[in-house]
């Protein structure tokens, strides 16, 4: 049967059951997905890109099999059968009569609204359920293990083998969703990165290479009364399965910063490493984000050669291939720079609420870097567990000015250590201003330092939302709404003369990333 008339048939609800009245008809670059109310029908496109080949309807079956095999590992209640679709008098019907034209994962239907991606956009994404993705993937991970044939998938030859395939098969979109300078970029600085092959070889050596999930991203995931389901690993090729942890984690950190959740990334991989004992992810955590955000844009640009999508569509997928390279662009920035001489101190500074230590905890992930917070300082002073709250007035108490003297004698100190021991540092604290600022700077350069102020700031609107948020949760902080309105009049904002980044935490963080690579590498090198 033609995939044209299959579509076309394939879309009708009474193929589903007598009593399905409506269905609604997903479709990915080699899916469609038909929703019924109750259960949904994964299918697979008859299409090959080499990595992926479901041109015959004996290899479409093969991999609804593997896919119902392998995702049973993680969701076991969600996958069901393998189906086919009967052809008979012109109709098709599910496990029917007459000849089969085509096969489908059967599973139980999940609310929508239940995926994390929406989730997210309900702001309904807890550190709790970062928390609990960790311990699902951490013992999935030690369960699956690793054997002789995995293991020969962390090789820098068969990741060089996946990386040469993804430039070789975006060449034909140079120009339309990624300019030829960031094509360039990125196969430049991925290339060299991979001749740190002892990198790679201790990932074997320490048992990081893993039967994987393969494409864990938030789209994939379902949160339900505080229920994990990580759902559609890929089935089709091991290569892509078959890999570092790290490449499985970084998908999902990679997936949150491009959606704009810089802090629930931080803490996705702070919580894997607390959890897994595995330190080691940072040598090659922004290769393999890399990596994923240049794979995400390249099968997005896959979609350019349908002839089923509108061409509104199509100005969609570009925007959307474009921000996933953007991002690829980013991450190679990170790891082409990892072995620069000199460490990096990093301060924040900004008034209460907005955003300071989402923006230290992500600088921490991306940069390798020592966090040092005055908010933990400061109640260790106080001998007082970190989230107790004290609501101190203003200047007052554990807030007094000879109190925060002394904090930042404690940071400050703290930082100038680090530095000594070559280590990168991000300082998250106010630093309200120039002369505390100074100080800092004054470290730096008597540990011949890279310095950089990340100056925090946003609109009073989105101040007050996250301060109310804040409240909410379990956080070290004290701050609210009252101190933000005292702190204006006594912040000194970075001037000119400063060596600072300004970052609105409301908008996506990996562009001011870049332009503070600007500012360090053009400083100290003289070039990006």
């Amino acid at each position: 049967m033609k995939p044209e008339k299959f579509f076309e048939l394939i879309k009708k609800p009474s193929v589903y059951g007598d009593n399905i009245k409506d269905i609604d008809l997903i479709q990915t670059h080699i899916s469609y997905v038909a929703l019924t109310g109750k259960y949904a029908y994964k299918i697979k496109k008859p299409v090959n890109f080499g990595f992926l080949d479901f041109s015959t309807i004996e290899k479409r079956k093969k991999f609804c099999e593997e896919e119902l095999r392998l995702n049973n590992r993680l969701c076991p209640d969600i996958y069901l059968d393998v189906v086919s679709f009967n052809k008979k008098d012109g109709q098709l019907e599910i496990n029917g009569e007459g000849e089969v034209v085509d096969y489908a994962v059967k599973m139980k239907e999940f609310a929508q609204d239940k995926i994390m991606s929406n989730l997210l956009k309900e702001d309904k994404i807890s550190d709790e359920d970062i928390e609990n993705i960790c311990n699902v993937l951490v013992d999935f991970y030690s369960k699956v293990g690793s054997s002789k044939e995995i293991n020969e998938y962390g090789s820098v030859d068969l990741i060089k083998k996946n990386t040469d395939e993804n430039f070789e098969q975006t060449e034909e979109f140079i120009g339309k969703t990624i300019s030829k300078e960031i094509f360039d970029f990125i196969k430049k600085q991925t290339n060299n990165f991979m001749k740190n092959k002892q990198i790679f070889d201790s990932r074997v050596k320490n048992g990081f290479i893993s039967d994987c999930h393969g494409d864990l991203h938030t789209g994939n995931i379902v949160i339900e009364d505080g229920e994990v389901c990580i759902f559609d690993c890929i089935e089709f090729n091991k290569r892509f399965r078959y890999s570092d942890v790290a490449s499985d984690i970084g998908f999902l950190a990679m997936d949150l910063d491009y959606l704009g959740y810089p802090y629930l990334s931080s803490i996705l991989i702070e919580k894997y490493v607390e959890k897994s004992g595995d330190e080691e992810i940072f040598n090659v955590l922004n290769f393999y984000k890399c990596y994923r955000a240049y794979v995400r844009g390249k099968v997005a640009g896959f979609k350019l050669n349908d002839p089923n999508i509108s061409d509104e569509e199509k100005r969609k997928t570009i925007d959307i291939a474009r921000k996933y390279f953007d991002l690829a662009y980013f991450y190679a920035k990170l790891f082409s720079k990892k072995e620069i001489s000199k460490p990096v101190l990093f301060i924040t500074t900004g008034m209460t609420g907005t955003g300071k230590t989402t923006i230290a905890q992500k600088f921490k992930v991306d940069y390798s870097a020592c966090l040092i917070s005055t908010d933990s300082v400061r109640k260790e002073m106080a001998g007082i567990d970190k989230f107790e709250r004290h609501h101190d007035a203003y200047n007052t108490g554990m807030y007094s000015p000879e109190k925060m003297m002394q904090t930042y004698e404690i940071i400050l100190k703290k930082a100038d250590t680090s530095l000594k021991q070559g280590k990168n540092v991000i300082l998250d604290a106010t630093f309200k201003t120039k002369e505390l600022r100074d100080k800092a700077k004054e470290i730096a350069i008597n540990n011949n330092a890279i310095f950089l102020i990340l100056f925090c700031d946003t609109s009073e609107e989105n101040v007050k939302k996250y301060l109310e948020e804040r409240v909410k949760k379990k956080s070290i902080s004290d701050g609210r709404w009252e101190i933000y309105v005292k702190q204006k009049d006594s912040f000194e904002k970075p001037k000119p003369d400063e060596e600072f980044v300004e970052i609105d935490v409301s908008k996506l963080y990996f562009k001011y990333q870049i332009d503070t690579f600007s500012k360090i590498f053009q400083k100290n090198y003289g070039e990006d």
